[in-house]
């Protein structure tokens, strides 16, 4: 029987290493979520589009968190079972995405929009995130990833980052 995958507390170093990886396998990464069109024309590149390969990489991403686990159990059924560890990195993702919203909803609709250098020149956001990521470091990096991306970030307007139309509302 596979055993229970935990991702919280003592075994944060599995969701670091899933992060890790995502970092590094750039190619990968947006293969596996999505390439957005916005990015690919903004960075000037062509699009990785989503392929059969999607299931390899969550298998590579898989073997790079799960290989030398810290629990011998874990490890022992991974390798007696490579295939059954993509599951639970997919069902990581689905709740770090849900963490990720949950902090851009803070942010607000207009924030969940800026990039991380831009929240952070405003005093009060700055503050607002800091205070944030103590409960959620990951946010910064898959921000960086989901920022622009609405199949990751339910938060964002497609507004110009920064426009405030509440108080556009107040003028009138």
């Amino acid at each position: 029987k596979m055993p229970t995958i935990h991702w919280e507390k003592k075994n944060s170093p599995r969701t670091a290493r899933l992060i890790e990886w995502c970092k590094i396998n750039q190619d990968a990464r947006l293969k596996i979520f999505s390439d957005s069109a916005k990015d690919v024309k903004e960075e000037g590149r062509t699009r990785q589009q989503m392929t059969t390969q999607k299931n390899t990489y969550m298998q590579q991403l898989a073997a790079s968190v799960f290989i030398d686990d810290e629990d011998p159990k874990v490890r022992e059924y991974f390798q007696a079972h490579p295939l059954a560890f993509v599951k639970p990195i997919q069902g990581r993702f689905t709740s770090l995405c849900k963490k990720y919203n949950e902090i851009n909803l803070q942010l607000g609709q207009t924030g969940a929009g800026l990039s991380f250098e831009e929240l952070n020149e405003n005093e009060k956001m700055k503050t607002l995130l800091d205070c944030l990521l103590q409960t959620f470091p990951w946010w910064v990096d898959l921000h960086g990833w989901w920022r622009t991306n609405p199949a990751y970030n339910t938060s964002f307007s497609t507004a110009d980052p920064g426009q405030d139309f509440a108080a556009e509302a107040m003028d009138v």
